[in-house]
């Protein structure tokens, strides 16, 4: 929660607009170089989004066949397919198990937190989001089913000593070997008292302090700052930056106007295009910008603050 950036929520002081327009000269040849630079960390992101998806087709393929050719000990159901084997034994209780999954459409969640991980191959959370969900999805399923058996432990001993086959990957199948020490601890402990729901509700003053971490050193009632923040040398020396390090990458003449934050440490974040001259332009302005060095962060009460700033950059 530190980490999450909130501080959008708040009117960040303004310094002036500054209506100097820097003008940014082509060189010769400059041009053939549009298009040259590669970016690693989008080529990797995409071979794995491509790579995901692949894998996720795979898995639904491997459903589709397993619903076509069942095998003898199936006991899964697919969206609102059931797969049960009718030679097994306790098979009102299996039923029961897979009617859950179908009427409250686990598949659906599965489904979803799938497709959110092709996009979120990276993040770890997806793959430990994806585990605990379909946890969750056989609790319920077993709570119900425990209603078509004498008690919670014959159920738990029909889990443990039935030998069926683990169903497809995507589908919700009664029986995982995976899940079965978790499935049949929930069997045994009881259920929580309603007071305890009040506990989540506490969690939201701490949610709230969390947060604030990252919005601290930003003032929202006053929007004018002692100080404005300055670029090292002033702004003759931001000039020179910018008209020595930004490049002409683009046949097309005209301005770029650009914002951005200084941050409290004299970072530069929250870059932004206001006024677009075409894509090169624009993300050429954005790339110089972000480059710049550390600033003097702006001054509110003798105490630094972020500030957002404009300029205009002429190609």
């Amino acid at each position: 929660m530190p980490f999450l950036d909130l501080s959008w929520l708040i009117i960040l002081p303004k310094v002036e607009i500054v209506t100097n327009t820097l003008a940014v000269v082509g060189v010769e040849k400059l041009g053939n170089d549009i298009g040259k630079e590669f970016n690693w960390v989008t080529f990797v992101y995409w071979v794995g989004v491509v790579l995901g998806a692949t894998r996720l087709f795979i898995k639904i393929a491997g459903v589709k066949k397993q619903i076509t050719l069942p095998k003898d000990g199936d006991a899964f159901s697919f969206w609102k397919t059931k797969v049960i084997d009718r030679k097994l034994s306790d098979l009102a209780v299996i039923n029961a198990h897979e009617n859950i999954h179908v009427k409250q459409l686990h598949t659906f969640d599965l489904l979803l937190v799938e497709i959110v991980g092709v996009f979120f191959w990276f993040n770890p959370i997806v793959y430990a989001y994806r585990k605990s969900l379909k946890l969750i999805h056989e609790y319920l399923a077993d709570e119900y089913a425990c209603n078509f058996t004498v008690s919670k432990k014959q159920y738990a001993m029909l889990l443990f000593l039935q030998n069926l086959n683990a169903g497809p990957v995507l589908a919700n199948t009664f029986y995982s070997a995976s899940l079965l020490e978790s499935r049949i601890k929930m069997l045994q402990r009881k259920k929580s008292s309603r007071y305890r729901l009040w506990k989540y509700v506490l969690c939201l003053p701490l949610i709230a302090i969390l947060c604030s971490f990252n919005t601290s050193g930003i003032t929202g009632n006053n929007n004018k700052v002692d100080q404005a923040a300055s670029f090292p040398g002033g702004f003759d020396a931001f000039s020179k930056y910018l008209i020595s390090n930004a490049k002409k990458v683009s046949n097309k003449n005209g301005k770029v106007i650009v914002s951005f934050v200084v941050q409290t440490n004299g970072e530069i974040s929250n870059e932004k295009v206001e006024k677009s001259l075409d894509e090169e332009s624009d993300k050429e302005a954005l790339r110089v910008i972000k480059s710049s060095q550390k600033w003097k962060p702006a001054l509110q009460n003798g105490e630094k603050v972020r500030s957002a700033y404009q300029i205009a950059i002429n190609f």
